[in-house]
């Protein structure tokens, strides 16, 4: 602690000195204090005989108890020195300076008597809370935290000696860098993530971290990213980027968090940048994803041609075969059919995947070469694994075209109207909802329905687009069609939750759909979110986790598993199903971000300082003896 300035000591702790006597109790302190050490004496045991003067004078004086004590302190008796220490902390309760002579006291005693370090903590805390910002104050706490193995409290402790940026150094180290440190190490073994993650990311915010500290938080990056906190991963995976910028690797992990999180344009970026270094597969495989995903096909065309013919991919069939089923949809879903059968040459007969085949038949179908159409369909369907296209196919057609039969007028017709349902399940796949609903549209004026599947896909589409009232219709039309439905009625409940109309209704439908298929985790987000909309908050919880285990990516299953947790009081909790839906992108994100930081500023306030003040007995001598 600095040394007390002796102009100030008119401002005594304590009882203030009475007229008659006080002058001489005043020049018996100020004698006394220039004897001291610490304010330039080499006296102290004479120092102590002038302070139990003025104690004599005026017993109920914090400032003489306190001086006292570190006079006998400086003269050697530590076991002297507490009595009076602690009767200037009880006849000071509000002198930062007690508190904290008194924990130091005893932290020094603890060496030989671990007992004393209970009270050094508490006194050493209350010190803190009456100097909050005092960074040294906070480290002697830490310290005799840790040597008490109270980890939770040193944590704590280094935490806020981190957070005051303490400009000095021990030890030619800064202190701000060993706090930080002690804080990783502590959060580590006390599994305190939010703790870990904000002592890493501050040591690796200095301009030259150590490679230790960056190896640490690259550790921390890739168990983010099994954990699902996908948001946090990023931000470690870009301050590592910060003092590797010309490390394309970690631009890639970025670009990849980001597409994980359905946000394409921010992922664009970033894999230009990580391309800007280096071109390779795996950025040219992931941009042309985000292209299509931003309904910019033409443009991803020829990232899947050049991802075709890299030496690394050949090796790799499975990877291989992703990308050639991602150019063929892109081929298609641009316009570009015959391109689309060009790129399959003859060594690839015979070996192609459901998905491609599948493909491969809508191109023939848009371009009415039936024959080709009619032995495609008869390949696919004699495949040992049939593709979503081949299993929607009439059984009447399917035994027809078994028997080998040209494809009739009837069968064509019937053909298009299949390849149009299964173009707007594409377009839908890449989130291009307006050509998805054209699609559908065109279909539905055709002709009549085979089955409920094009409305609700449809549906989907109008919410997307930010229509829900016609979602609701088409809804409507198709439980007039199949009221059994099982996603019919999820659908129709879940959105008449979401409009406010009908609880009852809405809950009797999910509990119907649930009935049917209890282990579809959208059925089981929906009756959570039925079951929290008629708070019943208790009931509620247990499903939603549930439904966030088996969708651990999907934003809107987490904010409802927050929602739910926070009506429990369980802030913590839903903090962190919040900080997972953050890392996706979604129509509420910026509202939700607003309710976070809120919800952190709650918990913030909500967090006991420390524990209660310790209240020294006042029944003590000033030698420290207790009266019998």
């Amino acid at each position: 602690m600095t040394p007390a300035c002796p102009l100030l000591l008119a401002l005594f702790l304590g009882a203030s000195f009475g007229q008659a006597q006080g002058d001489d109790a005043r020049a018996l302190l100020l004698q006394g204090r220039a004897l001291q050490r610490r304010g330039g004496g080499n006296d102290p045991a004479a120092a102590a005989a002038l302070f139990r003067r003025g104690l004599a004078l005026e017993p109920g004086s914090g400032e003489l108890h306190l001086r006292l004590s570190e006079a006998l302190l400086e003269s050697g008796d530590p076991e002297g020195a507490v009595g009076p220490a602690r009767r200037a902390a009880v006849l000071a309760p509000r002198s930062a300076d007690a508190w904290a002579h008194l924990g130091i006291l005893q932290s020094f005693r603890g060496r030989k008597d671990p007992q004393a370090l209970e009270e050094a903590q508490q006194s050493l805390r209350r010190a803190a809370q009456l100097m909050p910002s005092d960074p040294e104050l906070w480290a002697r706490l830490a310290e005799v935290a840790e040597n008490r193995r109270d980890s939770d409290a040193a944590l704590k402790a280094w935490l806020r000696v981190g957070r005051l940026r303490p400009p000095f150094a021990i030890q030619g180290r800064s202190l701000e860098t060993l706090a930080w440190e002690r804080a990783a190490t502590l959060a580590a073994r006390t599994q305190s993530y939010e703790a870990r993650r904000e002592a890493l990311m501050a040591l690796c915010q200095a301009p030259q971290p150590e490679q230790a500290h960056l190896r640490q938080l690259e550790e921390l990056a890739r168990e983010q990213v099994e954990k699902g906190f996908l948001g946090h991963a990023e931000e470690s995976f870009a301050r590592l980027g910060s003092h590797f910028a010309d490390e394309p690797a970690l631009w890639e992990n970025v670009a990849l968090l980001q597409v994980r999180s359905q946000r394409y344009e921010e992922a664009l970026a970033t894999l230009q940048r990580a391309e800007s270094l280096r071109i390779s597969t795996r950025t040219q495989f992931h941009t042309g994803l985000c292209l299509m995903n931003l309904g910019r096909f033409a443009e991803a065309i020829p990232r899947w041609r050049q991802v075709q013919e890299s030496p690394e991919l050949q090796k790799d069939p499975q990877f291989l075969e992703q990308a050639r089923l991602l150019l063929a949809t892109a081929l298609l879903l641009n316009g570009q059919p015959k391109a689309l059968l060009e790129q399959g040459d003859s060594s690839l007969q015979g070996q192609l995947s459901p998905g491609l085949q599948a493909l491969r038949i809508q191109a023939f179908v848009r371009l009415q070469t039936w024959t080709e159409a009619g032995e495609a369909l008869r390949a696919a369907l004699a495949a040992p694994v049939r593709s979503g296209l081949v299993r929607m196919l009439p059984g009447s057609l399917s035994a027809e075209l078994q028997k080998g039969g040209a494809l009739d007028r009837s069968a064509r017709r019937e053909l298009q109207r299949l390849e149009r349902e299964a173009t707007a399940s594409l377009w839908a796949e890449f989130r291009q909802w307006q050509p998805c609903l054209d699609t559908l549209d065109a279909l539905r004026a055709d002709g009549p329905l085979r089955s409920i599947d094009p409305l609700l896909l449809a549906s989907s589409a109008l919410q997307e687009l930010g229509r829900p009232a016609e979602a609701l219709n088409l809804l409507r039309e198709a439980q007039r069609l199949n009221p059994s439905h099982p996603t019919l009625q999820n659908n129709l409940g879940y959105l008449l939750l979401e409009l406010d109309q009908d609880l009852p209704e809405a809950s009797t439908l999910i509990a119907a759909a649930l009935k049917q298929e209890p282990d579809n985790p959208s059925t089981l987000d929906s009756w959570g979110w039925a079951l929290f909309k008629q708070k019943r908050y208790a009931e509620a919880e247990p499903v939603l986790r549930r439904a966030a285990g088996l969708q651990p990516l999907n934003p809107e299953v987490l904010k409802h598993f927050g929602e739910a947790l926070l009506h429990l009081d369980r802030k913590a909790e839903a903090l962190d199903q919040w900080e997972r839906a953050l890392a996706f992108a979604f129509p509420e994100r910026k509202a939700l971000e607003r309710r976070v930081q809120q919800l952190r500023a709650d918990l913030a306030r909500q967090q006991p300082s420390e524990e209660p003040e310790p209240e020294p007995d006042p029944e003590t001598t000033d030698e420290g003896e207790e009266r019998r």
